[in-house]
Formats: C-alpha cells, sequence, structure tokens
C-alpha cells in the first residue's frame, strides 16, 4: 500500500495474505464517523487478524492508524521507504513462487482450515495435509535438490 487505505480500502486489505506499506501509508475504518457500518468484513475479519482490543478501537473510533501504527498491532506486516511498497510486495511474491507449489498452497490452506480449531484438532489436520504433501513429485525434487546442493526446480501447473 502507498497513500491512504482507508474504510474500503482497509476491508479489502483484510482479505489479503501478505501485506506490505509505505512509510507515509495510513489505514482506518472511518464508517462510525459517518454513521455507517463497516459491512465489507471488517466486524468479522479484523478480531480475528490483530488481537480484539485494537480492532475494537478501530472500529469504534474511526481514526487514522500510520504504517508504523498499522504494524505494530499487526495489520501489516512489513514498513518499507514510500515509493517501494510494490517491488518489496513483488520480492515477496518472487521467493513465494520459488517454492514448492504444492507445499505453499497446503501451508496456506492449513493456516486457514485450523485457524478456529483446538490445537489438538489443528496439529491433527496439519499433519494429515502436510503428509500427503510428503508424497509428491515436489517434496521429491525438493530434497533432491537439497542433497544436491543446488535450487529446486518445480514444475508449475
Amino acid at each position: 500500500m502507498e497513500g491512504p487505505c482507508v474504510a474500503g480500502g482497509t476491508e479489502i486489505l483484510q482479505g489479503t495474505d501478505i501485506r506490505v506499506a509505505a512509510e507515509s501509508a495510513t489505514f482506518g475504518l472511518f464508517e462510525v464517523r459517518r454513521g455507517l457500518f463497516p459491512v465489507g468484513g471488517s466486524t468479522v475479519r479484523l478480531p480475528r487478524q490483530i488481537p480484539r482490543t485494537h480492532a475494537l478501537e478501530m472500529l469504534l473510533t474511526g481514526r487514522p492508524y500510520s504504517a508504523a501504527e498499522a504494524a505494530a498491532i499487526g495489520l501489516i506486516g512489513r514498513v518499507v521507504p514510500d515509493g517501494t511498497a510494490l517491488d518489496a510486495a513483488l520480492e515477496i511474491a518472487e521467493r513465494v513462487n520459488a517454492c514448492g507449489p504444492l507445499a505453499v498452497e497446503a501451508v496456506k490452506a492449513s493456516v486457514y482450515e485450523t485457524a478456529e480449531m483446538t490445537e489438538t484438532d489443528g496439529l491433527a489436520a496439519e499433519l494429515a495435509r502436510g503428509m500427503r504433501v510428503f508424497d509428491t513429485a515436489d517434496a521429491k525434487e525438493g530434497a533432491s535438490a537439497f542433497a544436491e546442493k543446488r535450487q529446486p526446480v518445480f514444475k508449475r501447473a
């Protein structure tokens, strides 16, 4: 994010997995200041993504948050110099893309699937999903590349 990411922008942001913001970016849910309700999912998603006390303050005050504040409460993951947010996001995307696609897909699915489970149930679900990854061509290529001290080459669909 570069610049303001407020109201609907902050709601769209909550639907993303990895978040990078420029130092001068601002965030907030201003709807209550206008007598409106944030119907883009913030009352559901935000308390699941950041501590409830921060979510409620953001939702109930309608005040703006700096990028540094947003990072401190966990709304965004990284703050970078102005004008470099896209480059930083693309760098992260390239790193993810260099990983085994089946493993990436399974890790992301496990994080979301187990979020509301007990730890015991979550660990069982994680193990079941993870073991399926170990029996793939991606896993074999990754292990082979590690043993040969080379970068793995994963096949993409």
